[in-house]
């Protein structure tokens, strides 16, 4: 059930004590998620979800992370559930793995929805799987004129290891549910204010920003053999790379899903990306299939990692690949005759 808060006389809804037989689970009441109000599709799937798996007893904890989470979601933006499950704690003699509890309750809620579920990953500390719902709009969609009557989600679990203290989930994050019984010491430190406590990982940076080099020097070959389809993935992976070491450099993590990647550059940025990837204002690219394009777009990803990679390496005291620069330019000015002598970061 979701109810407007009284002590709130805005557009905010509660998350509250639901009642699934003769016990309620103790769901987190006053919860203020002003993000579903607009959003009927998402605020039904975990009204339904939510406490289905609360009610299972190896759950501990359920948190919601990404856009929700922030307050930032649009219609588009998927559920983000996540677990921390207690294999150890249960009473079944033979308690099977969180991935076949967690596709039941996803069936049994939403067995009058459109359903597809596939499994992405499930190891001895955790796993996930993620999904759609589709199904007819509600009358909430009708009135907000929002048309959509699908939502991306994917629910992941942390299986409590033994004798393994509770941990804050760390970033952004709100609470759905704790259970009952933990101790009062695990419940504050999962209620307290969540702090971000991503560190980067040095060794990472200085590996991809050789890396970087290594891709570059495999262009000769696919733009020699006029090979369209593999000049097009090289550059796509090398410019994925370079977001990715902008986005340290910025003093963040990009997550795993590509759709708000926006966020966590600047204008500037994203400006010279969009350049880099010969990109109109309508997003698609003024040509793309012919030999001076490749090699083109090629420049302009070294013009932004001349750019960008000494101030990261110099941010976090790591060696520049001066030896891997000079061999790969080398390299393309031998091979690729319409490659520049000169390439100026000016």
């Amino acid at each position: 059930m979701v109810t407007r808060s009284e002590s709130d006389p805005g557009p905010c809804y509660t998350l509250a004590r639901l009642s699934l037989t003769s016990t309620s689970i103790p769901m987190q009441t006053n919860f203020e998620f002003t993000p579903l109000t607009e959003l009927p599709r998402h605020r039904a799937l975990l009204q339904a979800l939510v406490p289905r798996l609360a009610a299972l007893e190896q759950t501990k904890v359920i948190w919601l992370k990404g856009s929700l989470a922030r307050g930032d979601a649009d219609r588009w933006s998927s559920v983000d559930l996540h677990l921390l499950w207690d294999q150890n704690g249960s009473t079944m003699a033979a308690p099977s793995r969180p991935y076949h509890n967690c596709l039941d309750a996803i069936q049994e809620t939403l067995e009058e929805e459109i359903v597809f579920v596939e499994q992405k990953s499930d190891s001895a500390r955790g796993g996930s799987l993620r999904g759609i719902t589709a199904g007819t709009p509600s009358g909430d969609d009708a009135l907000d004129h929002t048309g959509a009557a699908a939502v991306l989600f994917e629910l992941s679990w942390t299986l409590l290891a033994r004798h393994e203290g509770i941990k804050s989930p760390g970033g952004a994050a709100r609470l759905l549910y704790v259970a009952k019984h933990m101790d009062s010491a695990s419940k504050s430190s999962l209620t307290g204010k969540q702090q971000a406590n991503w560190t980067p990982d040095s060794r990472l940076i200085e590996s991809q920003l050789g890396r970087f080099w290594l891709l570059l020097a495999r262009l000769p070959a696919v733009v020699r053999r006029r090979e369209q389809l593999a000049a097009y993935l090289l550059l796509t992976e090398m410019q994925a790379l370079l977001l990715d070491l902008v986005v340290t450099l910025n003093g963040g993590s990009r997550p795993h899903t590509n759709s708000r990647i926006n966020q966590f550059l600047g204008p500037a940025q994203r400006e010279a990306f969009e350049r880099s990837m010969g990109l109109q204002p309508s997003g698609r690219q003024k040509s793309v299939g012919d030999c001076a394009t490749w090699v083109g777009q090629a420049v302009a990803l070294v013009v932004l990692y001349r750019w960008y990679a000494p101030q990261l390496a110099q941010k976090h005291s790591l060696r520049y690949p001066h030896m891997a620069e000079d061999a790969v330019l080398a390299l393309l000015s031998t091979e690729l005759q319409n490659w520049p002598a000169s390439i100026s970061t000016g």
